[in-house]
């Protein structure tokens, strides 16, 4: 290992003298390999930018301090108060905002609104295991700020989960969805011994560079989770669930191209564009073949 930012001891005495300690309900696991940091502010602030960074979970401001030194923005966010409070005594200036909450539950847009200044920003963060999902989900949602770029750490499993191709066997609902606003990229792997405390599993950096916003956005979600609903069941049966019968989505899928026996891990990314189109000139009053 290379010489920690800290140090796995240091980090803990000092967290140790503020009364602080990683704490399980929240599923804290804090950095202190510098190597590794390194190579996370090179990913979330390329050479030569100043971007705006929301930092989701910023802990003890390990990768914090290391974006302001690269000349980014950052509003922090952190659930914890004990470690807001020591984030804001160990860094400060008009660069730096942190904001204590759960980030499942903030209104992104308005805070970066308001401490960002108006224009994409890009996200960063440690994701604990039990929040990825749900804040994956955020990224496709119209109500979360406009960003660029993510640079999130997760669970090895669910990046795999994540960046899964489409028409694979692997492929499910988040690698579907996450790929209507965006290009996922596996950028490197963290080994459990790179955190405070140590995780039992390793952890994937992952890259989300932002793409254009596709039609029917709000629809995506509930087409793409009633098509994975039973994954061993035909395109037919489980998009029933959505309001139309079998027979229509077998009529519809056939119009486009589609076989409805098909199951839902098989159709590639831009098949899935159709179906999600299907429903939405359904719901429109459309016809199978008008649309």
């Amino acid at each position: 290992m290379t010489e920690p930012v800290e140090g796995r001891s240091g980090l803990r005495a000092r967290l140790k003298n503020e009364g602080l300690s990683p704490l399980k309900r929240y599923g804290q696991h804090f950095l202190v390999d510098s190597a590794v940091t390194d190579r996370l502010v090179a990913a979330i602030v390329p050479s030569g930018t100043a971007p705006r960074v929301v930092e989701i979970g910023a802990g003890p401001g390990t990768l914090t301090g290391r974006l302001l030194a690269a000349g980014a923005s950052v509003m922090a966010l952190e659930i914890d108060r004990g470690l807001a409070d020591q984030l804001s005594r160990t860094w400060s200036g008009p660069k730096l905002s942190i904001v204590v909450g759960d980030a499942l539950k903030l209104d992104w847009a308005d805070l970066a609104s308001r401490h960002l200044g108006s224009g994409p920003v890009t996200l960063a963060g440690n994701l604990p295991y039990y929040i990825t999902g749900p804040l994956i989900a955020r990224l496709w949602q119209a109500g979360a700020p406009r960003w660029e770029r993510a640079v999130l750490m997760m669970q090895r499993e669910a990046a795999d989960r994540l960046l899964a191709e489409p028409g694979t066997p692997q492929t499910g609902a988040p690698s579907v969805l996450i790929r209507t606003v965006a290009q996922p990229e596996r950028l490197f792997d963290i080994a459990p011994q790179a955190f405070f405390p140590r995780p039992r599993v390793w952890s994937t950096v992952v890259a989300l560079t932002a793409r254009p916003t596709p039609t029917s956005l709000e629809l995506w979600p509930e087409v793409v989770h009633a098509g994975f609903s039973q994954r061993r069941k035909m395109l037919r049966t489980t998009l029933s669930g959505l309001g139309a019968d079998a027979g229509w989505w077998s009529e519809a899928l056939a119009a486009r191209g589609i076989d409805a026996r098909r199951r839902a891990q098989a159709l590639s990314q831009a098949e899935w564009t159709q179906v999600v189109a299907l429903e939405a000139a359904r719901r429109n009053g459309g016809a199978p073949d008008v649309v």
